[in-house]
């Protein structure tokens, strides 16, 4: 227990290092966009096995996309789950390429049971993330020459929840999360004339701050059969839910010419606090396999964005439709003899669609997964690693952009109430 207990200190020292409501700084175009990159949901086994998780329950894992998943934890243990992400992207369009790369936190979770066939969870973990850089350059005529425009987004939001999970019937789990979404993202446009610095240059700056309720609600139906054998089917439903927000604009005029009194004027500046609309989702899947050895299963999500309302953001919103599937297999859980029959071998795949419009196009991605999870020894406790790569993009006006993703995550187990029977 006390071994658990540093580990988990170290993880929340590492978490403070990180930042809580740190996000990824991978600049990518498509964080223009609406509420800018939304990230991709789960911990590092469900995500190494496509991002499904409608039939995903067991014991060792904490599963928030499905909360009715809850229920499955052990009456005399502990669960915490850490994670770090790394991820590189690479653009590719008109002729020219860019790099991005960064390491953040990716999720922290704990969960614990109240009694047989009831437990709670509670976690947090990033939700979307506004970093983009966008420059390029025009030829104007006359006196005004040629026009470098530059556009900066910063920030992100965040997402906490605390949910629970009930065993109704032997074959029935029903749970719910209640979630606070919080965050403020930043977006600068410059246009500057780069052939005179008489000019007056332009930056238009907008920051939009949100903060709200929500939740999910989930069920999952149990099917045991002989010789270990299982069929579990989910479904999660999320109903729209209303933010508020804060937007704050300002205009402003400079010039680079040092001797000039109009270095820096304000010639609009505008507050609104306002009502956003985040959209309903649905989540649907299964899973069949055979307990300790074999897990397949797939997901469909649905997202009805075109019902969302956020003011202060840009982009046309579309439903977005993803589909996820994978497997994990497990050579021999408790073997003696062999540590790599012990290591949990899993891989995935999975197609998105975005939720706004590249211009006048629509974006969609592809990716495959793959990922172990590594236990520790004389425990239930493991080490997670997951491998996440993808393209989207590449079609019409939209450039193509790869992005390689590699996520490790630390999961605890511990008998935590069990009574000593000596000192």
């Amino acid at each position: 227990m006390y071994k658990s207990i540093r580990a988990i200190m170290i993880s929340l020292l590492a978490l403070l290092a990180t930042g809580v409501a740190g996000q990824k700084k991978v600049n990518t175009p498509f964080a223009r966009y609406g509420i800018g990159n939304l990230e991709l949901q789960g911990n590092s086994r469900t995500l190494a096995m496509g991002g499904i998780s409608s039939g995903i329950r067991d014991n060792l894992t904490l599963n928030y996309l499905t909360p009715a998943s809850y229920s499955s934890t052990d009456t005399t243990s502990f669960l915490f789950d850490f994670g770090i992400d790394y991820a590189m992207a690479k653009l590719k369009g008109d002729g020219l390429r860019y790099y991005s790369q960064d390491i953040t936190f990716a999720h922290l979770m704990l969960g614990f049971p109240i009694m047989k066939g009831w437990g709670v969870a509670a976690a947090v973990m990033p939700y979307a993330n506004g970093s983009y850089s966008i420059g390029y350059r025009s030829e104007g005529s006359g006196v005004t020459g040629s026009l470098y425009e530059l556009h900066n987004g910063s920030g992100g939001f965040q997402k906490a929840l605390f949910g629970t999970g009930l065993r109704l019937l032997p074959f029935v789990s029903a749970g719910a999360n209640i979630f606070y979404m919080f965050g403020e993202e930043t977006r600068i446009n410059d246009f500057a004339f780069t052939a005179d610095n008489n000019h007056f240059n332009t930056r238009k700056q907008g920051t939009s701050g949100m903060r709200g309720f929500g939740y999910d609600a989930s069920v999952q139906f149990m099917l045991n059969l002989s010789g270990g054998r299982f069929i579990i089917a989910g479904l999660t439903y999320t109903p729209a839910y209303d933010l508020k927000t804060n937007n704050e604009d300002v205009t402003m005029r400079y010039s680079t010419a040092s001797t000039s009194i109009f270095s820096i004027d304000t010639l609009t500046h505008a507050k609104l606090s306002t009502t956003s609309r985040m959209p309903q989702s649905f989540r649907a899947g299964f899973s069949l396999g055979k307990s300790d050895k074999l897990t397949a299963g797939a997901d469909v999500v649905y997202t009805r964005w075109t019902k969302a309302s956020l003011p202060g953001t840009y982009g046309t919103y579309i439903d977005a439709l993803s589909l996820h599937a994978g497997a994990e297999y497990i050579p021999e859980r408790y073997s003696n003899y062999s540590f790599f029959d012990r290591i949990e071998y899993r891989i995935g795949c999975r197609y998105g669609e975005g939720y706004t419009l590249f211009g006048a196009d629509e974006l969609k991605e592809y990716g495959i997964t793959f990922g172990t999870g590594i236990p520790m020894k004389r425990s239930r406790s493991r080490i997670s690693l997951m491998v996440d790569l993808s393209t989207r993009g590449g079609n019409g006006s939209i450039p193509r952009e790869t992005r390689i993703s590699v996520g490790a995550s630390l999961n605890l187990y511990d008998y935590w109430f069990i009574k000593r029977q000596y000192d």
